[in-house]
Order: C-alpha cells, then structure tokens, then sequence
C-alpha cells in the first residue's frame, strides 16, 4: 500500500509542475509558525526548509524539492515538481542547491541538467542542459552534457558560478536566464565538484574529484576569473568549507576520517587531522560554526558527528572527544548545513541538531512521515510576506561577522 501511494504522488507531481500535499503553500503567507506565540501574519519571518532530491541513484525514493516548516517541527508543507514525464522519475541523483533572494528563485542541479524555480509560483523559470554537443567526460563520472554541480551565488545575487558534472571547467550563468555568460577553464582541477566562495565574491576554492598528483581544488579570483594557483592533498578531495576570508581551507580526503587544513595563499598543507582509533574509511561532510569556534566532520565508522574545538586563527584544531553526536540516522554517506545564525545544523541523513548542546532535535521526514534518506542538498530560508528574505548555502563555512565577534569577546575576557 505504502509503495501505491509514493506511486500515485510521482504520477500526479509529474503531471503538473507543483505538488502540494494537506498544508496551505508557504509562498501564500499560511498561519504564524508556532515560536514567538501565534503573532499576526506578516509581522515575523517563517523559516522554511527545502531539500532538494532524489539523492544517489534515487534510492530514497523522492523526487522533487521538499518543503519543511522548521517553525512547526519540520512539518511537511508541499513537494515542488520537477515537472519531469513519468518515464524519467524520479530524476538524476540532485547535485546542487542555491537560492537568490533578488530574484526570488531557487536553483537545482543534477547530472543533465539545471532547473531554476519561481518561488511566488513553484513553476519552473528555465532550465539548462549544458553543452548542446557531448563532451569529453573526465571520467567515468558526470554527464556528457557537461551539465551541472554546485551552484553558488555571487553577491549581486544573480550571477551564478556553478560546475560542470566533473569535467575541466566551471560555469557563470545568469540566474534570471539560465544563459552562460563564460567559462572558466580549470585543467589542473579537472573533476569539477565542490566549491566555496568567500562572501565578497572575490576567492573561489573549486574542488576537483580528481587523483593524485592531481588530488586538490583550484584557488580562483572569481571577478577576474583567473585562478591564482593549485592546491593538492594527500588524497582525492570531497566536502571542503572554509574560514570566513578563505585563507584557510579545511578539507575530507579518500581514507581519512577527519580532515586535512590548507593556507590557500601559499597552497601549503598545514596539517592532517584524524579522528583517533579510526582505519581508512572516508569522511563525506565537513562544515564550521559561523563564529569558526567548531568543525564538524562526519565520522562513518563510528556512525558519529566528531567535533574539533578551532580557537585563534583557525590553524590549530583541537580534537573535542566530548562532543561526539550519534544522530538516529546514521552518517555513512552526509553533509552539513548550518543555519546564518548558527544555532542549527542540518545533516545529509535527515538529522537536525542544536548546535550549542550538540543534541540532535529533529528528523526530517516526508508526507508519509518516511525519513527522508539523503537531506544534502538543503536550505534553511527565511520568508515575510509570502516572499523571500533570507537565503544561505548548502556549505557550513565561516562568517565574518559572526567570526569577529568571537574574536572580541574572547580578547574582552582576558
């Protein structure tokens, strides 16, 4: 019976281009969320959760953007289509998120293509589908398309840098169009994959899934769109975040549990850091509080979030035993996104965590009340009005402000 109904919700959300289950639209303004005690509508900002799917192979058995209340215990509001014929459900494996507030419209990316989505209507607004002759695949990986991973947006908020599903080059596309403006060549990263940018726009740290001697990611003044230099690691690179001015890069590697930190002005490694005890299995999720004061890095052998304490300038991590987390979920394959005000963090299999008590507080789950598998590519958005207010991105990395902060309340306490 469970798998008749899931089948019922693909036919009817492929059919048109929202689906939208029991609860009033979160564009439409519905009732006050439950914190800050019933306040007339309009007058504070709802926080919204939207999980971009089907993870790896579509295993979880979603299709579509999910879309949580996070004011009402991340409650299922609606599904927004991919308005895909019933033929290619539920989709290629999501590979991105992002979302403007200028434009008020959220990105998805995946192997073949990328979607933008009117948020005032859940209608699709364009899509790209990369190069219109097949290209040269890296490897056995990515579409030949050349089409698409990470999005990110520039600080005008309508420019978008985004990768090319693991080949040599990275995108900058208009994100009120979907017409790529250029292409920044990069052959000594060639495995477009993961990306941080600082908050001014002006450094890139582009990862490639690549091999040694070619194991690293590509340091690029994202203005000029001329790359600086490149960095290598001990072992082919996955997640990466960064500190708040991308001076420092923090790393998982192939056969790591921890992380590797890098200088990216010298392109230097400075350090390895290994969870204790553990073997050669691979962390996938890595991101820091806003304030740079924690890194979290998943942990798959001992089904655990570990945390390394980050005091000064964020060379020095310092392993914190005390903090390991063991959400419900599990963590063999994750990710983490925190939100701007770094009280919450959103891990890549469904978990929600306080951040200050490292106690998990949520699962999220779909309209069927099944956890949702792969909660990756997620973001914690803030709407008023019915409209787009507060965006983030899917990468925990530093934040200036949030940074300085703690620098001057640890220099007043001295």
């Amino acid at each position: 019976m469970q798998r008749l109904r899931t089948g019922v919700v693909a036919m009817v959300c492929a059919a048109g281009m929202v689906c939208t289950m029991t609860y009033v639209s979160a564009q439409r303004g519905g009732a006050a969320g439950a914190r800050g005690g019933g306040a007339p509508q309009g007058e504070r900002i709802r926080h919204l959760v939207y999980i971009a799917t089907p993870g790896d192979n579509g295993t979880d058995n979603q299709s579509g953007v999910v879309v949580l209340d996070a004011d009402k215990n991340y409650s299922f509001l609606k599904r927004i289509s991919y308005g895909l014929p019933a033929a290619q459900m539920p989709g290629p494996k999501n590979a991105g998120i992002a979302v403007s507030v200028p434009l008020q419209m959220l990105f998805v990316t995946t192997d073949g293509w990328m979607k933008a989505i009117d948020l005032s209507t859940d209608q699709i607004a364009w899509t790209f589908k990369g190069e219109s002759t097949p290209v040269q695949k890296s490897g056995f990986l990515g579409a030949t398309s050349g089409c698409c991973e990470r999005p990110w947006l520039l600080p005008d908020g309508k420019t978008l840098v985004v990768g090319s599903s693991y080949n040599a080059w990275w995108y900058y596309i208009d994100g009120a169009t979907g017409k790529v403006l250029s292409k920044l060549p990069v052959p000594e990263a060639p495995v477009s994959h993961n990306l941080t940018l600082t908050a001014d726009g002006k450094l890139g740290l582009l990862g490639s899934m690549s091999s040694p001697p070619k194991a690293g990611l590509a340091v690029v003044d994202i203005p000029s769109q001329k790359v600086l230099r490149y960095m290598t690691f001990s072992e082919m690179v996955r997640p990466l975040t960064q500190n708040h001015d991308g001076s420092l890069v923090y790393v998982n590697v192939n056969n790591l549990v921890g992380f590797e930190l890098g200088e990216t002005a010298t392109g230097k490694v400075l350090g390895q850091f290994k969870v204790p005890g553990t073997g050669r299995a691979t962390s996938h999720g890595i991101g820091m509080t806003p304030d740079e004061s924690e890194i979290w890095v998943a942990d798959p052998e001992n089904n655990a979030w570990q945390v390394w304490d980050n005091p000064g300038d964020g060379r020095h991590p310092v392993y914190n035993a005390s903090k390991i987390m063991k959400p419900q979920a599990g963590v063999a394959h994750s990710w983490i996104t925190m939100s701007n005000d770094g009280k919450l963090a959103f891990v890549g299999d469904s978990s929600v965590f306080d951040v200050k008590t490292h106690k998990e507080i949520a699962v999220m789950k779909d309209e069927f009340g099944r956890r949702i598998v792969h909660t990756e590519r997620i973001l914690y958005l803030g709407f008023k009005d019915g409209k787009l207010v507060e965006g983030n991105n899917q990468f925990a990395i530093g934040d200036a402000k949030a940074y300085a902060a703690r620098m001057a309340g640890a220099k007043a306490s001295n």
